[in-house]
């Protein structure tokens, strides 16, 4: 397979177990414990977000409050505040226009980036990456993480942002591609049933 050998220009930033992030950045008691946020706090309830605490416990976005407390008897339920994760998107906004106006929201805690052209590029991809990590601790919060993923494409990036989170910074070139790939596990992928009916089980598969 061939690789795009040009630089990476492109960043991807995933706001790390966004909702319940932000309520332990606004409320120190909840910081440390297994919470989440759903729908609604009632047994049947859908999870929209929980924390790291609760996730390394095996709590997922998806799943029923009932489901989770099985997992985590003590796991706090909060209701969402949607003034207060807007509020944050903003703030996360204005963070990256300062480093290139060439940005997109891929949802409320997603934004993909291309520096290529601009002032910025010229200090690093790496180093933007730090210093965005950095104006969001000094700006939105301390408690607040983010994953970064840089690469030649959009792919790529997005791919780079979820290989260390909680706070990442990975990037996926042409030296390192094929190993990175070949660690993956085809869920690491979209849509995993396309490449089941290609009768595709493994990430080396999709090289031949």
């Amino acid at each position: 397979m061939d690789f795009n050998t040009k630089a990476s220009t492109l960043m991807h930033i995933d706001l790390n177990s966004c909702f319940a992030t932000i309520e332990q950045q606004a409320n120190r008691q909840l910081r440390g414990r297994p919470i989440a946020v759903a729908a609604y706090n009632s047994p049947g309830g859908c999870i929209l977000a929980s924390s790291i605490e609760a996730k390394r416990l095996g709590v997922k976005t998806g799943m029923r409050v009932q489901e989770g407390k099985l997992l985590c008897s003590d796991l706090l339920i909060l209701e969402p505040d949607p003034a207060k994760y807007r509020c944050v998107h903003l703030q996360f906004r204005e963070i990256i226009n300062c480093y290139t106006p060439k940005f997109s929201p891929k949802s409320i805690d997603e934004f993909a980036l291309n520096l290529e052209g601009c002032p910025a590029f010229k200090l690093g991809m790496h180093e933007v990456a730090k210093r965005i990590k950095c104006d969001i601790k000094n700006a939105i919060g301390d408690y607040i993480t983010v994953s970064i993923g840089i690469a030649p494409n959009r792919f790529l990036a997005k791919t780079a942002s979820a290989l260390h989170k909680p706070d990442g910074l990975d990037e996926i070139h042409a030296y390192n591609f094929k190993k990175i790939y070949a660690g993956l596990k085809l869920q690491d992928h979209s849509p995993r049933a396309a490449f089941t009916r290609l009768w595709i089980f493994t990430t080396p598969k999709l090289q031949t």
